[in-house]
């Protein structure tokens, strides 16, 4: 009943993407514009996800898998820049070569057949991503930017990926361990209610925030 939903995925991160480009005058650095290049990168990767299976006739795992990488770097890189602690920083660089190397293990481990949900270093990444973003709101709660954290599209943008990834883990691996059947109509239910909230924080940011707490 609810296997459509999965394929409007794509139109949630194209609205979300459209109020970003509207909201450019509002994004003032590179940093800041990095973001909606995310969003656009996100609803390009639902269009060739979605059409992949039918023009090579393989499933569509190469492309998930690639663009959890890029992404999860993205964060990562992301949350280091944000952070101000230098051992926080280096707390962050660090992570980042974990990921990388929970990347490549997993690539090793399927060498035979790499194009399956690459779901351990899903896992590894979305704890990376929950850590930098703890160190991250303590840094906020810890300063003045406490007053204004509302008014800053960073603070929506990192909370909008904590609304996703948070609950889609446990999803995810429930369904690898076999503790609940896979039902598409659930799994397409669940993804698209998590991304309408994911692109909404987004869209929230982009509408909200102020460029001078933007920078």
């Amino acid at each position: 009943m609810f296997e459509i939903l999965r394929f409007y995925i794509v139109y949630l991160a194209l609205l979300s993407g459209i109020t970003g480009l509207i909201s450019l005058h509002k994004l003032p650095g590179k940093r800041a514009k990095f973001l909606v290049v995310l969003i656009w990168f996100s609803a390009l990767t639902e269009i060739v996800g979605y059409h992949f299976t039918e023009w090579t006739g393989v499933l569509n795992y190469y492309v998930f898998n690639i663009y959890m990488f890029v992404t999860f770097c993205s964060y990562i890189l992301l949350l280091r820049s944000l952070l101000i602690k230098i051992n926080y920083k280096g707390t962050a660089a660090l992570c980042l070569v974990l990921f990388v190397f929970s990347f490549l293990l997993n690539i090793l481990y399927c060498k035979e057949d790499i194009n399956h949900s690459f779901i351990y270093s899903f896992a590894i990444g979305v704890l990376i991503v929950m850590i930098l973003s703890c160190l991250y709101l303590i840094e906020i709660f810890n300063s003045d930017k406490i007053l204004n954290f509302k008014k800053s599209v960073f603070f929506w943008y990192i909370l909008g990926i904590l609304v996703f990834h948070v609950p889609v883990l446990p999803f995810m691996l429930a369904i690898k361990w076999f503790l609940i059947k896979q039902d598409e109509s659930v799994f397409s239910l669940v993804l698209f209610i998590l991304n309408f909230l994911m692109h909404g924080c987004f869209i929230i940011g982009f509408l909200w925030s102020e460029k001078k707490y933007n920078y």
